[in-house]
């Protein structure tokens, strides 16, 4: 007679599952500060601040010791590997002389590490489509990150919007990398954060959106089953449906009907937390689109089992970082909390208004 084998136990499991209940908890979401180093360079340049390790050090000491309570807004924060590794707060504060990822944790904030090594060209595409690089000695990157502190992962894979991409190649690719590297992850102890953003870079209306989400996120769940995911351990973070950059904006009650479909049609109940990445849009316009997505939440839980909360970057430092460049630390620090604290409004449906457009 045959029988199905019971799956082999993940050394972690219940850490695992507490973790990714933890990271979407009620009215909290995440910090991204995982920024690349070409990324940071781009950013510090453009304020007219040297792109120098201390200066990248510096600021993110500036958003961990803020004497906000960010606790009560923040589950957890993405860094990148030298942020968990090596940066220690220099600034005065109380926490000055802890390792970065002590002070997260002693603040009741889950420290997580961005783990892939970023995009290339996917060969004969065109439109030019990516894959993602970092597979090569993920598992034991990975037991290292857990044994400094962190407890879940971040790989981010994308997608290009157009008339005809993303690709069955592109879709393919992506959806075996994401698979491969969340089942690595959760090996090691680590949540992972699958991330498929669907770049909206060309005129496509929001039913263009709607199918290549589909599609992209149908062949993640595929193939992340078929590596044996456990996806009550794993977080999927979401971009949200929205018409492309050269096409008319999307009010925020049509995103947030479109995105509340591609999450009912594509990602198992099981998964516990969906955090959405801001993609590039303004302060005002990433926590309307989230506190909309929570209203229309609120109208049907059954389609919609999951937390659905923030994991932002641009639209939570934004400001604070242009105060910063300009010695205006406290300023800095004030702008930060405000914008978490109201991003925590927007992931239970219950902003009040405030952040100015």
């Amino acid at each position: 007679m045959s029988h199905l084998e019971a799956p082999i136990k993940l050394e972690h499991e219940a850490e695992l599952h507490e973790t990714a209940k933890k990271l979407g908890a009620a009215g909290k979401g995440l910090l991204a500060a995982d920024e690349s180093r070409g990324s940071d360079k781009k950013r510090l340049e453009a304020l007219g601040k040297e792109d120098s390790e201390d200066n990248r050090r510096e600021w993110r000491d500036i958003l961990f010791t803020a004497p906000q309570n960010i606790e009560e807004h923040i589950s957890g924060v993405i860094t990148f590997e030298d942020t968990l590794m090596k940066h220690s707060a220099t600034l005065d504060s109380k926490y000055k002389g802890q390792p970065l990822v002590e002070v997260l944790k002693s603040r009741g904030i889950i420290p997580g590490v961005k783990v892939d090594k970023g995009t290339i060209a996917l060969p004969r595409t065109s439109p030019e489509e990516t894959s993602t690089q970092g597979l090569d000695g993920l598992l034991d990157r990975c037991k290292e990150f857990y044994a400094r502190g962190a407890r879940f992962t971040k790989w981010r894979a994308t997608y290009t919007v157009s008339q005809t991409t993303p690709s069955a190649l592109a879709i393919a690719n992506n959806a075996e990398i994401l698979a491969r590297y969340a089942a690595v992850s959760q090996q090691a102890g680590l949540v992972p954060i699958v991330e498929p953003e669907v770049l909206m870079t060309h005129d496509q209306p929001i039913e263009r959106s709607l199918e290549a989400h589909i599609a992209a996120y149908s062949a993640i769940f595929e193939r992340l089953a078929l590596h044996k995911v456990d996806f009550k351990g794993l977080i999927l973070k979401a971009s949200m449906v929205t018409p492309g950059k050269d096409h008319s904006k999307g009010s925020p009650e049509a995103v947030a009907e479109a995105t509340v479909h591609l999450l009912s049609k594509t990602v198992p109940p099981l998964v516990p937390t969906i955090v959405f990445l801001s993609g590039g849009f303004g302060d005002a316009d990433s926590i309307l689109y989230l506190d909309a997505i929570n209203k229309k939440k609120r109208e049907d839980v059954s389609a919609a089992p999951w937390a659905l909360t923030f994991s932002y970057g641009r639209a939570l430092q934004s400001k604070a970082m242009k105060a910063w460049s300009e010695g205006k630390v406290e300023e800095a620090q004030s702008a930060w909390a405000d914008r978490a604290k109201w991003c925590g409004e927007a992931a239970v449906g219950k902003y009040q208004g405030g952040c100015p457009a």
